[in-house]
């Protein structure tokens, strides 16, 4: 088989670079991120949280109301005067129809770091909703990364099977003539019709994996043109040793810890007694001597409330805080454990792939030598129909393992620079 189109990617994996991705791939995880639901739903999520922070701090502000209220009461106390030797009146102390208009306003003085701990819980809350939402933008970008390089690979094995089957059919129209001159036997042609077929097939299979993979990109990116990538390029260069301290779900791991804490401090905070001053002014009727009049009042004090019973809960909630703080503990050790065992995977997956590609490179340069000569025998008669199939399938096969090895470093190097929480989409 003649020269056939395929480029070889040099892939760097020994300079200790950033994570690079070319431009149309960074518009490709940009897009994904404006077109997924998922991340718009947890950027709402922030948005509460902010909120709820809002309302923690206001709980150091007063509480300020206005109140209305009227009551009918009967009996009401009353006593008897005698006025004269004669006649009695009756004096009435509370009216049967009482109102009371006023503004009242209600301040915590003192409440032992209750409303301290439920702002830090709060402000704990909005960070972990931020890391989950960092945390999806990388899975959706490796995500993106992946489907991209699988249309890069699919597109490359196309091409390649277009280019075997274009040497199958060169070589029957060789075979076809040599059968025509006696040179050559039936069976020679009906062989080299059945490869042909096959790579066919094969091309068929490639495409449709490539119209899936298309499929998919649509439905994460919301992008349904073609797109011009032709070559593994995503660069990536691994620390030396486990880092994942920039990874956003171990940041999620640790902050859900602190939220833990917080949680923990404030069910010990409910036990602890509240200060509060109360103050309130306004009209009402009642007093004497004419209880009937509206007149103006006003009254302020202080309440001192101490927790006593309230059937465990408290004690409850405290036992239920620790348990989440032990539970967030262990789940992050778990975590990382997962993230190490990915991260040395992924490294010997690239340490594989480097050394099959050098292997590769070799079973090339010997395939396409051996497919030429044999070529040149078979075009001299010297060689068989048969021995021509054997070679070009070989070069074909040392030319399919080389892509693959392409694609396999590529995604190697991409679920690295995930472990280690690098956003090289930026």
């Amino acid at each position: 088989m003649k020269k056939i189109l395929f480029s070889i990617v040099a892939l760097a994996f020994t300079t200790h670079v950033l994570a690079q991705t070319n431009a149309e791939l960074r518009a490709l995880i940009q897009e994904s991120f404006q077109y997924q639901p998922k991340l718009q739903e947890l950027s709402k999520a922030s948005e509460i949280g902010e909120i709820r922070v809002g309302m923690a701090e206001s709980g150091y502000l007063p509480v300020i109301s206005g109140n209305a209220s009227y009551s009918y009461i009967d009996p009401v106390g009353e006593t008897k005067f005698p006025v004269s030797a004669t006649e009695t009146r009756t004096i009435q102390f509370q009216p049967n129809n009482n109102y009371n208009v006023n503004v009242g306003l209600n301040q915590v003085i003192w409440d032992f770091g209750r409303t301290q701990a439920q702002i830090e819980k709060a402000k704990v809350d909005l960070l972990v909703t931020k890391q989950n939402t960092e945390a999806a933008k990388l899975q959706l970008a490796t995500q993106v990364v992946n489907i991209y390089y699988s249309l890069v690979y699919l597109k490359k094995a196309v091409i390649l099977q277009d280019s075997v089957i274009a040497s199958y059919t060169k070589n029957r129209t060789l075979i076809e003539n040599k059968l025509k001159q006696g040179d050559a036997l039936k069976v020679d042609l009906s062989n080299i019709d059945n490869t042909i077929h096959q790579e066919l097939n094969r091309k068929v299979d490639f495409q449709r994996q490539y119209d899936r993979q298309q499929a998919l990109l649509q439905y994460t990116t919301g992008r349904t043109a073609e797109l011009s990538g032709v070559e593994f390029d995503f660069q990536f260069a691994s620390t030396t040793e486990f880092s994942a301290v920039a990874n956003p779900d171990l940041i999620a791991a640790d902050q859900r810890i602190t939220a833990s804490s917080a949680d923990f401090k404030l069910a010990q905070r409910n036990r602890m007694p509240s200060l509060n001053f109360q103050a309130s002014a306004g009209m009402r009727n009642g007093y004497q001597p004419d209880i009937d009049e509206f007149r103006f009042n006003y009254l302020a004090g202080v309440t001192l409330s101490i927790p006593i019973f309230q059937g465990g809960r408290i004690r409850q909630n405290v036992s239920l805080a620790r348990k989440s703080m032990e539970l967030s503990e262990i789940s992050k050790q778990n975590l990382n454990a997962t993230l190490l065992k990915d991260w040395q995977s992924a490294n010997a997956d690239l340490c594989a792939y480097n050394e099959q590609l050098k292997n590769a490179m070799i079973q090339i340069e010997t395939a396409q030598e051996a497919q030429r000569l044999t070529q040149v025998r078979y075009d001299r008669g010297v060689a068989t129909s048969v021995d021509l199939v054997f070679a070009t399938t070989n070069l074909q096969r040392s030319q399919l393992n080389q892509l693959q090895y392409q694609y396999q470093a590529c995604l190697a190097n991409a679920e690295l620079a995930r472990v280690e929480g690098r956003k090289f989409w930026e």
